[in-house]
């Protein structure tokens, strides 16, 4: 009985003094919800769901089931996370189009996006800017493209000629 009791206490020493050398050793800081940095406080925006057979700002056709968003403002291929607030769920989108072209709304979502939020019609969403594009490969829509090469004074990204 006494053997089996320095038998126990001897592996038990030898698990604690295993921990305590772990818990030595350096670990990269890496944020608890993702590995991508933030880089703009959340927002509050209405959001709304478009699923219309159409091109979209760069150029493709436009996929109702895939996870992207339009917005006005943020340029096209931003990486954000969309939250409703009603179900807490969360999905990182890409944005591909620019709208919504209403005035009470700030995002449109795909409809595959929308679904998997939970998300119906038109409501409040929160939402975070994940990253964004390098300058240099930021994507101009197609509308954008058309006067910059007919724009003699056109100033192109990354300071290449057009």
């Amino acid at each position: 009985m006494m053997k089996l009791i320095k038998r126990k206490l001897y592996l038990l020493g030898l698990i604690l003094l295993g921990s305590g050398i772990l818990s030595l050793i350096q670990t990269q800081k890496v944020s608890s919800e993702n590995s991508y940095d933030r880089i703009q406080a959340g927002q509050w925006v209405v959001a709304s769901m478009y699923w219309e057979d159409k091109v979209v700002s760069t150029g493709k056709k436009f996929d109702p089931i895939g996870w992207h968003a339009a917005h006005k403002t943020l340029p096209i291929g931003t990486l954000i996370r969309v939250s409703n607030p009603k179900n807490n769920r969360s999905i990182n989108v890409t944005i591909n189009d620019r709208g919504p072209y209403a005035p009470d709304r700030d995002l449109d979502l795909s409809l595959g996006a929308g679904a998997l939020l939970g998300f119906q019609g038109l409501g409040p969403v929160y939402m975070e800017v994940l990253s964004v594009p390098p300058a240099n490969n930021i994507q101009r829509p197609v509308v954008e493209n058309l006067f910059a090469a007919t724009d003699a004074n056109a100033n192109c990204v990354g300071g290449a000629a057009c």
